[in-house]
């Protein structure tokens, strides 16, 4: 067992080693192609101000045709007619930094009781923690109007508990008792 352990394990584990280490060199590339595939496909968005989505749908409809082996069936008019009030690119998606970007960060808020909040993902660090100063101005502030709010209620209990004598009395009451 001496001899197996001093001459075949370190062998064996070197081997292991050496599959671990290309199974993960394997993967690592794949995921970074598959990454780089979906920020091109992203990034090829034109630009196309006035079209709508009834336009970009004749447009794949044409070209479907010229690859296609069989004729494509017409376009259902009501559909189109629907998809013609939508524009191909609606405001703010075009080429999205989601899937575009090479670097997001990640602004997130955890209250006093631990519920999060994610307050943006952004390109820059500084858009991301200026969400965040933005997001805890705000909540100091409600924090301040809620503290403010509850000193009020507190004045307002008190001053009904002063005015409720027989209740304060009835206290005193069961207090005497208690003592004796």
């Amino acid at each position: 067992m001496d001899k197996f352990i001093k001459e075949k394990v370190p062998e064996i584990g070197a081997r292991v080693i050496a599959w671990l280490i290309e199974k993960y060199i394997t993967a690592r590339d794949e995921v970074e192609k598959d990454v780089v595939t979906m920020k091109n496909f992203y990034r090829s968005q034109k630009d196309m101000p006035g079209k709508t989505k009834a336009d970009v749908l004749k447009e794949i409809w044409e070209e479907l045709g010229k690859v296609s082996d069989k004729p494509v069936p017409p376009l259902d008019e009501e559909m189109l007619a629907e998809l013609a009030e939508e524009p191909a690119i609606i405001e703010g998606e075009f080429k999205h930094n989601w899937g575009t970007a090479d670097i997001l960060y990640k602004s997130e808020a955890i209250d006093a009781f631990g519920a999060k909040y994610l307050l943006g993902v952004f390109e820059t660090k500084d858009e991301a923690k200026k969400a965040f100063e933005d997001w805890n101005g705000e909540f100091e502030k409600a924090r301040g109007e809620m503290k403010a709010e509850l000193e009020q209620w507190g004045k307002q209990e008190q001053a009904r508990l002063d005015r409720d004598t027989e209740g304060q009395e009835r206290i005193k009451e069961v207090l005497e008792n208690a003592k004796r």
